[in-house]
């Protein structure tokens, strides 16, 4: 969920001629991090030395205070203090809070994909990529054990292929951060529309009311309670999906419904939305290192996915196979509205549009703790007037392109084939 490092000091080890550098990191839920390791530039030369396998040993993590005004009166040049190492969740914990983040927007998508896909492939991917992911996991973990300083992607991209490649990964990492919360601002607009339906406005106008709503919640500096916002997020998406479910059974299923084994007319462009939407209902590969660099060992990551993935695949295939059943090819994209207007309707609209709320809070305060790192790095933890100020900036920064790419790509189910 970070991308961006800074280099803030630089030293050179005595014993090994290893050059060492402390760096900062946007970490977990945006927390700040510093981090003291070998370079990759010195793990690069010791590898074309030595012409065998390598194995990083100098590395260091700790969480960062803001240091303010040293003693003269003047603004402190260097690093944050670094504070009590980060390293103390267990991997219980993370399954918990994967499940949490995972399980989220994507999911609303998934009856559309089996009546775009069929009961067979779109039951086979999901299983699949389920697989796939957890194998990706644990190429990750052994990454991560023999570069155990790596935090985000790009530190990932800069140990292994250098730093062009670690320049390409934040790039990425920031079109599909963006997106994302493009997606979700969609989504709160949607939400807030359907919750409000007997007020008729266009849609924009309730993107452009999600917008000021999210906007005081963004100037949040810190996320304390990361643990009962996690548990909140997942209450509030089970309870809305739940509604949805009792909805469509009380209604019973049309005679006329048609559902195939494989979809008709399947091609290429529909077959690649499909698999991209689903995809993304996995799609939290971009966060396990932040995950790893919390963990007491992280070499136990994946054992996260033995919660993880007894709640995720079944509650995926409830969702895409009970809407497919009871709409068949008309399933919507948006799951909530294969229900008709009313109460359940209305109530699991709020729900999600609560659970969105949060799920923005989260990633854009990642992202804004990005920016500001990027921008200013000595102020990130500075509570004073001027780090208001500028994570003002930040956070306006995030939720404006959001906003536009909302308005871009006005589609929800398009918008996340699209991520």
């Amino acid at each position: 969920m970070s991308f961006h490092s800074m280099k803030v000091a630089e030293g050179l080890s005595t014993e090994s001629s290893i050059v060492v550098e402390t760096i900062q990191r946007s970490g977990m839920f945006g927390k700040l991090l510093t981090v003291e390791r070998e370079t990759s530039a010195s793990i690069a030369f010791s590898l074309r030395s030595n012409g065998v396998s390598y194995r990083s040993n100098v590395s260091r993590i700790s969480a960062a205070t803001y240091r303010g005004k040293g003693k003269d009166g003047k603004e402190d040049s260097g690093l944050d203090i670094g504070i009590a190492p980060p390293q103390h969740a267990k991997w219980q914990s993370i399954g918990a809070i994967m499940v949490s983040e995972v399980v989220g927007a994507g999911v609303l998508t998934l009856s559309r994909k089996y009546a775009q896909l069929g009961w067979i492939p779109a039951t086979i991917f999901i299983v699949v990529i389920f697989l796939i992911t957890v194998y990706t996991s644990n190429m990750m973990v052994e990454v991560k054990k023999v570069f155990p300083a790596i935090i985000s992607m790009a530190d990932a991209a800069d140990y292994t292929f250098g730093r062009v490649a670690s320049s390409f990964v934040q790039v990425l990492m920031a079109i599909f951060l963006c997106t994302t919360l493009g997606d979700y601002m969609l989504l709160i607009g949607k939400s807030l529309a359907s919750t409000l339906y007997s007020v008729h406005l266009c849609f924009p106008v309730w993107v452009t009311i999600s917008l000021l709503v999210i906007f005081p919640v963004m100037q949040l500096r810190t996320l304390n309670s990361t643990t009962a916002l996690c548990v909140m997020n997942m209450v509030s998406i089970c309870a809305a999906v739940a509604l949805v479910i009792a909805g469509l059974v009380i209604d019973g299923r049309d005679p006329g419904v048609e559902t195939f084994l494989i979809a008709e007319n399947l091609d290429f462009l529909t077959f690649m939305q499909a698999l991209s939407a689903i995809f993304f209902t996995f799609g939290g590969q971009f966060m396990f290192y932040e995950l790893m660099a919390e963990m007491t060992d992280f070499t136990e990551f994946p054992w996260t996915f033995s919660i993880a993935g007894p709640f995720q695949v079944p509650i995926y295939l409830i969702v895409g196979t009970v809407g497919y059943h009871y709409k068949g090819v008309d399933a919507s994209g948006y799951f909530l509205d294969n229900l008709p207007f009313g109460w359940m309707y209305r109530l699991a609209s709020a729900l999600l549009c609560f659970h969105m709320l949060i799920a923005f809070l989260i990633l854009g305060n990642v992202l804004s703790r990005i920016l500001h790192l990027y921008f200013s790095p000595y102020r990130v933890n500075d509570l004073g007037l001027r780090g208001k100020l500028e994570w003002l900036g930040c956070t306006s920064a995030v939720i404006v392109v959001s906003y536009l790419i909302s308005n871009i790509v006005p589609f929800f189910d398009q918008l996340t084939s699209l991520i």
